[in-house]
């Protein structure tokens, strides 16, 4: 079982149902040792309050903005606040079941130090227009539903990692950096990541962890006030995917065995 510390991030505006879904499970069910750094984007005092109230469960860095930032920002806020060799990024709608989950992932890293990012989720194929091909999803998510039966095998090579979970090494950020943020608020970091990971050696993987999205599809573009931050969501995804293209045309497409 791993025993190397991780800096678990958790960006939140708002939901704090969700948001407590998510935080109980990881308190329940991450068994190494962590700190949780929450980067909170100008919630309501309802946010801040639970926070305070559980601060005595596990080691808790709160940063707070006055505004929504966005999440691209906010988990580069926690990267420069995180104190551990692997940093996991974690949506606050997703809930893992899986004891020990975060020790599973990175014993697989630990085994391998060319797995650069590894995930709960992913796609072995990216297309040259920066669109990832969605019947190469890799997955162990309780949403079979809307995705497909889960994987079978216990780690899979991919080309790009979801965002909705992922986690990253410390020496690969030294290395080229935090997320970028001129993809502004969200939309295709997780996949310009994943590619840099690729593009500095390192290889990206999937795990198979019982976990599950809450929130699959984005709860964040059908909050409310979502729409005075971000004035076209379907534009901004277009405008992301194009900048991914373009940055990448050396590479794509990508298809992963």
């Amino acid at each position: 079982m791993a025993n190397k510390g991780s800096s678990i991030i958790v960006a939140v505006w708002n939901q704090l149902g969700y948001t407590r879904l998510t935080v109980e499970s990881i308190l329940k069910n991450t068994t190494q040792p962590f700190e949780l750094i929450i980067i909170d984007n100008g919630s309501r005092p309802n946010v801040r309050a639970y926070f305070e109230s559980i601060k005595g469960e596990a080691d808790i860095k709160y940063i707070r903005n006055d505004i929504n930032v966005g999440p691209i920002v906010g988990i580069n806020q926690g990267i420069k606040a995180a104190k551990y060799p692997y940093i996991a990024v974690i949506h606050n709608d997703v809930v893992v079941f899986e004891k020990d989950w975060l020790g599973k992932i990175i014993d697989v890293m630990e085994a391998d130090p060319k797995v650069g990012i590894a995930a709960l989720a992913g796609r072995k194929e990216i297309l040259k227009t920066g669109c990832v091909n969605e019947a190469s999803l890799k997955h162990n998510l309780q949403n079979e539903e809307d995705l497909g039966p889960g994987m079978q095998e216990d780690v899979a090579n991919v080309a790009v990692v979801d965002g909705l979970c992922f986690v990253m090494r410390r020496e690969l950020l030294d290395n080229i950096g935090g997320l970028d943020e001129s993809f502004g608020y969200m939309h295709c970091y997780d996949l310009d990541i994943s590619l840099r990971s690729i593009d500095a050696g390192y290889r990206n993987v999937v795990v198979k962890v019982e976990a599950m999205h809450v929130g699959n599809g984005g709860r964040t573009r059908n909050m409310k006030g979502y729409r005075q931050i971000v004035k076209d969501d379907y534009g901004l995804l277009k405008k992301n995917c194009k900048i991914l293209a373009d940055r990448w045309r050396k590479i794509l497409p990508l298809k992963v065995n």
